[in-house]
């Protein structure tokens, strides 16, 4: 019934869109008189005299029940829908029309016309039709997540074949991430000189452009590509989160990393912590499981 009484409340204001000034404020008139509506109505079903006088027996009662009637219902093409929020707006969108109407401007069919939209929007009604408020849910984008073990050997490929280590040695410097949004940011020692490195991210199928940034250790902090393989990640993501659901209140890994230091790679996250117990977790260089152990 609820929705009903919106849908008819919807009807008649979207009937307003398409008229013009003086048939959009004639039906603004005709439309939002609740007091007139109701007190006819009850006058028609207690057989009220034609002069509009109460019977002495119950003028008293019908003048409550009619001022009780107003303040909790407005009458929208003679269907009357208890919202007392609705009708509050309506009194203020038909305030605003009253002194649209008064400046008598070519540009006023136009303002009536928004104000009549603004009122729809505030209630959450569209123009051309009844909204699911309840039903209607909110628009979340999902991630990606990390990327297949195909995509991740790819993102490698690619980065290769970049133009300016061709025919040279790629070092990669400090770390390599990779992102449950899909993304992977590392940073690589600089193709001419090896004393800088530049930051890059590949997002998209596509590696950026490279990034100057400080460097620190970078001779003791550097790895060659060829000895690592990006697809490992998938492996290192998959046995972290399998060794995280058998520990109480564990959270899973929502993305993992390289870090390089002495010629060495290391794979992290490098424990798994729970509400009751924590446990250390290292992995081979080729993402496969080393060790598992209650801390």
């Amino acid at each position: 019934m609820k929705n009903r009484r919106k849908l008819y409340c919807l009807i008649a204001l979207s009937g307003l869109l398409g008229l013009s000034c003086r048939q959009i404020t004639k039906s603004v008139d005709e439309t939002f008189h609740p007091n007139d509506s109701l007190v006819k109505k009850y006058d028609q079903e207690n057989s009220l005299r034609e002069n509009g006088e109460y019977k002495s027996d119950t003028k008293t009662s019908s003048s409550a029940s009619i001022q009780h009637q107003q303040q909790k219902t407005i009458v929208i093409n003679g269907d009357t829908v208890n919202t007392p929020e609705m009708e509050l707006k309506a009194k203020e969108m038909f305030n605003d029309i009253e002194s649209l109407k008064q400046q008598k401007s070519p540009a006023t069919a136009k303002e009536i016309q928004k104000r009549v939209n603004k009122f729809l929007k505030e209630m959450k009604l569209q123009q051309g039709g009844l909204k699911t408020i309840d039903t209607e849910k909110p628009t979340v984008k999902a991630k990606k997540g990390l990327l297949p073990t195909a995509e991740l050997a790819l993102a490698e490929e690619r980065l290769r074949r970049l133009p300016q280590y061709r025919n040279k040695e790629i070092m990669v410097y400090q770390s390599v991430h990779f992102y449950d949004n899909g993304s992977i940011s590392l940073m690589l020692q600089h193709p001419v000189n090896p004393k800088y490195a530049d930051a890059y991210e590949y997002r998209d199928g596509a590696w950026s452009a490279p990034k100057p940034v400080l460097t620190r250790d970078i001779e003791r902090r550097t790895f060659p590509l060829s000895g690592m393989h990006f697809s490992d990640a998938r492996k290192v993501f998959n046995i972290y989160n399998e060794k995280a659901a058998q520990v109480e209140g564990a959270a899973p890994a929502s993305s993992v990393y390289i870090s390089i230091w002495d010629d060495h790679i290391r794979w992290f996250p490098g424990s798994i912590n729970g509400t009751r117990e924590r446990f250390d977790i290292q992995f081979n260089q080729d993402g496969t499981l080393k060790s598992f152990r209650q801390e």
